[in-house]
């Protein structure tokens, strides 16, 4: 037999090994929806109103459309390596600069010791904020705390927590899955920065997180905290974001119930704002029915910033919707949702549409739909 030959069937033949002792998967959700979604100012000398409305082709109202990879190496004794790399796709108009891993981009080990995850992913504070959804904080239900989140800090002209949702450059631990439903996870976000002899370092992208729970059988409560540094570059300018969240569910079979209360501390200081701190308190309480081959959800939440005064920024949001399942990976759903907003409250259920800037205006009602279609791959 030729050498080359012989080299070329030995390497066909690791090959083949390395493929039985390791798998990569293809998935993904294309979601996409007819939406609506209209704002209304009033005026608070002549009572009249001033509104905004838009309907688009949306993605994204019932599951985040994606595509991904993932896969799993055996190393033997227990140990094995995956990597998950995730983006999201614009499937309502093709536009191919989404389509980047910044879903999740992560490579971890895990065994009997539990699961070491580094990279970009999730982080420990807003799976509380989704899991206890009943629409997962997607669409024009996503609950109001998750919305008022951000909006609390550009509402004074600050820059808005970039690790609300994921956290880059991320060091995690998660428990191993064998402890009788108890599940836990602490994560640290770096910050990268440079440092340089003399100066105070910005700790700015910087996030430290964890989140504890119990979830066996019908039963899931998990309470999460994490500390973001949003700004901070050593002179004279911080905006520093502390969450805990703590949510429940309960499933009778007819009837899911769902519940999270949340505090979001901001604190700041700066030359132009001087020094400050702005609390946000948010409820939710929400239920899924299955009705047959559909399932009903409803969800009712609210979020107040707390400016020590009598005017406090306040939304309240209503939304109901249904899902009909075709087939395990198809659905048609609709949502349907309102949020009033009182005290200068700019919250939105989503899309372009904003709240009139014009003087004597302030934000008040905002109302959408999602009508779409979800196929799971």
């Amino acid at each position: 037999m030729a050498p080359e030959r012989a080299v070329a069937l030995a390497a066909l033949a690791v090959a083949g090994v390395a493929s039985a002792q390791s798998s990569v998967t293809l998935f993904g959700v294309v979601d996409a929806s007819v939406s609506h979604y209209e704002t209304s100012s009033r005026s608070l000398i002549t009572g009249s109103s001033i509104k905004q409305s838009q309907t688009v082709l949306g993605n994204s109202g019932y599951n985040s459309s994606r595509l991904g990879f993932r896969g799993t190496e055996d190393l033997g004794g227990g140990l094995a390596a995956s990597f998950w790399l995730e983006a999201p796709i614009s499937n309502d108009d093709g536009n191919p600069s989404a389509l980047t891993f910044q879903r999740r981009s992560t490579v971890s080990l895990s065994g009997g010791f539990g699961e070491v995850r580094l990279g970009r992913d999730y982080t420990p504070t807003f799976w509380n904020d989704t899991v206890f959804d009943p629409f997962g904080t997607n669409g024009v239900g996503t609950n109001v705390i998750s919305s008022a989140h951000s909006a609390v800090l550009t509402s004074v002209g600050l820059p808005s927590d970039s690790n609300y949702v994921r956290a880059n450059n991320t060091v995690g631990y998660f428990l191993p899955s064998n402890l009788g439903g108890f599940y836990g996870q602490v994560q640290y976000g770096m910050h990268e920065n440079v440092k340089t002899s003399g100066v105070e370092v910005s700790k700015a992208g910087r996030y430290v997180g964890g989140r504890v729970g119990y979830a066996n059988g019908p039963v899931d409560v998990g309470l999460a905290y994490g500390r973001s540094d949003v700004v901070n570059n050593g002179a004279g300018t911080g905006v520093d974001v502390r969450t805990l969240n703590l949510g429940a569910s309960y499933d009778f079979g007819v009837v899911k119930l769902f519940t999270e209360l949340s505090r979001v501390t901001n604190e700041f200081y700066s030359y132009q704002l001087g020094s400050g701190k702005i609390d946000l308190n948010g409820f939710l309480i929400g239920a899924t029915a299955p009705v047959g081959a559909g399932l009903i959800r409803v969800a009712y939440s609210q979020a107040k910033a707390d400016l020590d005064s009598s005017y406090d920024p306040r939304s309240r949001k209503f939304a109901i919707g249904y899902v009909h399942n075709l087939s395990k990976r198809t659905a048609l759903y609709t949502t349907v949702a309102r949020v009033a907003n009182k005290n200068g409250a700019p919250i939105t259920v989503g899309g372009t549409p904003r709240f009139s800037t014009a003087a004597g205006y302030e934000p008040r009602n905002s109302t959408g739909y999602d009508f779409g279609i979800r196929h799971a791959f």
